[in-house]
């Protein structure tokens, strides 16, 4: 199972640096893009296998080849700031009002965990970094809960969608 999930992730980061390859970053547009938006993190944040400090980025999420996967492009607006591109772990179907960044407070540490874009109704769900562990273990009992069913533990983070 391993194994399939690891031969997954190099498979899609494969079609990314293809495409990035065959066209450059610079020929991606945005009008090839579904949803483009800003965001501010309050504190630090594991996405996928990047982490992203305190500050104000842009995202895109766009098809990373003409009806192939989707991809969420992360860019920071600050000198030096990261840019990452993230694989989507899956999407759904969402109700959603309002674009947000569906994070889980790990320590001081945010891990996002969703992108949910209003205007698309759809859910982006991403997977958890390597070593991150949403459960802990119940101690006597042989069975382990999430931590995230604590209310606490889940932060929105508004995501404002970019004029055109």
């Amino acid at each position: 199972m391993k194994t399939i999930r690891t031969l997954m992730i190099l498979a899609g980061l494969s079609v990314v640096a293809l495409a990035l390859g065959a066209t450059g970053a610079k020929a991606w547009s945005p009008a090839g893009t579904a949803f483009a938006g800003t965001f501010t993190l309050p504190v630090e944040a594991q996405w996928g296998s990047t982490m992203l400090p305190v500050g104000e980025y842009s995202l895109y999420y766009r098809q990373a080849l003409k009806g192939g996967t989707f991809v969420v492009e992360v860019v920071g607006k600050e000198k030096g700031s990261p840019h990452a591109f993230i694989l989507p772990r899956a999407t759904e179907t969402a109700s959603t009002t309002k674009s947000a960044l569906i994070c889980v407070r790990e320590g001081n540490v945010l891990v996002v965990r969703a992108l949910e874009i209003a205007a698309m109704r759809e859910s982006v769900r991403f997977g958890l970094p390597r070593g991150a562990q949403l459960a802990a273990h119940n101690g006597k009992n042989s069975g382990y809960t999430q931590l995230a069913e604590a209310p606490m533990l889940i932060q929105r983070i508004p995501v404002t969608l970019n004029a055109k």
